[in-house]
């Protein structure tokens, strides 16, 4: 198959829906399909066959930092069609009417379209404002055949804003890739990063919803209680407008916590490995939990997550790893579960057993099983309409 995987947004970050649209597209390469990206404004594309469509401005929406394209120009978006003739066009959602939807509206009537779904909306009026935007985009969005959600709270952000139903294909993560980044660096930087003690990891943005001041307070709550293990300390690897308040906060506590700011991706995985527990107590605006299972895939011993819908969806209602967030409670209740995380090995394996058996499920093979059933299928549809 010829596959345009669709995207407003750049390649030259990292993030979340860049890193599932990179992931599934090498694994489709890989099964000999031929595969290409229009996407917004890239500068430093990390794969062959990407098109910048449009050039991009910085907003805020989520709780995120996001870039969105400006008007695309017509002629270079039938020029990359017609070059391209793809077979099908995945279309990354929600999109904007000025770049990607002008794609959709401009694909020949024999390509298959589908769009996933990757959102989960932080409170009411990012939720009314993706209605809106399913009220201007109506009309292209008629025109595609299929509809993934990559959970169930994305499937209920398509279902409310855009009135579609979706099949639920989770996000892709390639577990043998992560496996060999973290078996380069070696055992030796794996226990370096590790020290001596117990190990705690939180790896994420520095941001009010990803829940590193939860951490720290909660630290703080376990000292004041005396429960936590001896030698505890903490690496708290990331950046963001939080992060100095946080370094502030850390130094009121006993317990060390060292904060080495951003870590690349392929030195993510030594550090998750080097964690008997990493914790992500995030409160919310979470669609999925990739960063969950890249520390499942690593090696890391137990993973704690925040009780969002996202990343309860993504542990698949395990409630022993997941921890009630939004609740004054909170750091007292995370503080209680580190302890217990540390003071009862046994609960502890049970744990890192069920989310090791997870792993096959998010892989990208199995992933990429299921998004090829749905490309023959968008297929099907055009030739039957």
């Amino acid at each position: 198959m010829r596959i345009g995987f669709v995207f407003d947004d750049t390649l030259d970050v990292f993030d979340g829906v860049q890193q599932h649209i990179l992931t599934l597209g090498k694994a489709l390469r890989e099964r000999g399909h031929h595969v290409e990206y229009l996407v917004g404004q890239t500068a430093h594309p990390p794969v062959s066959g990407v098109h910048s469509m449009s050039r991009n401005m910085m907003v805020s929406f989520n709780g995120n930092r996001m870039r969105i394209p400006l008007l695309a120009p017509v002629r270079g978006i039938r020029k990359v069609l017609d070059e391209g003739r793809f077979d099908v066009l995945h279309v990354q959602a929600p999109y904007s009417p000025l770049m990607a939807g002008r794609v959709i509206k401009r694909a020949d009537p024999g390509t298959g379209l589908v769009a996933t779904y990757h959102i989960a909306p932080t409170g009411t009026m990012q939720l009314k404002g993706g209605q809106v935007l399913g009220r201007i985009n109506a009309g292209s969005h008629r025109r595609i055949d299929q509809v993934i959600s990559v959970s169930k709270v994305a499937a209920d952000y398509a279902r409310i804003t855009a009135g579609v139903e979706s099949r639920i294909i989770p996000n892709p993560i390639d577990v043998a890739a992560i496996r060999a980044n973290r078996d380069r660096a070696g055992t030796e930087s794996i226990d370096r990063l590790h020290g001596q003690g117990p190990h705690l990891v939180f790896l994420g943005r520095f941001v009010a919803r990803k829940g590193a001041d939860l951490l720290i307070e909660a630290i703080a709550q376990g000292e004041r209680r005396g429960i936590l293990p001896e030698g505890l300390h903490l690496t708290m690897a990331g950046k963001g407008p939080l992060l100095e308040r946080c370094r502030q906060r850390a130094q009121d506590l006993a317990t060390p916590i060292d904060f080495p700011g951003f870590v690349t991706e392929s030195d993510k995985p030594a550090l998750l490995a080097s964690a008997d527990l990493a914790v992500f107590p995030s409160t919310g605006g979470e669609s999925f939990g990739i960063v969950l299972l890249e520390a499942m895939a690593s090696g890391a011993g137990v993973i704690l997550a925040g009780d969002n819908p996202g990343y309860r969806s993504t542990l698949q209602d395990d409630e022993e790893a997941l921890v009630r967030v939004n609740d004054p409670q909170t750091p007292i209740i995370l503080a209680e579960r580190i302890a217990r995380v540390f003071g009862n090995p046994d609960w502890a394996r049970g744990i890192h057993r069920r989310q090791t058996a997870l792993l096959s499920r998010y892989d990208v093979h199995s992933v990429a099983d299921q998004v090829e059933e749905v490309y023959e299928q968008a297929i099907q549809d055009r030739l039957i309409r």
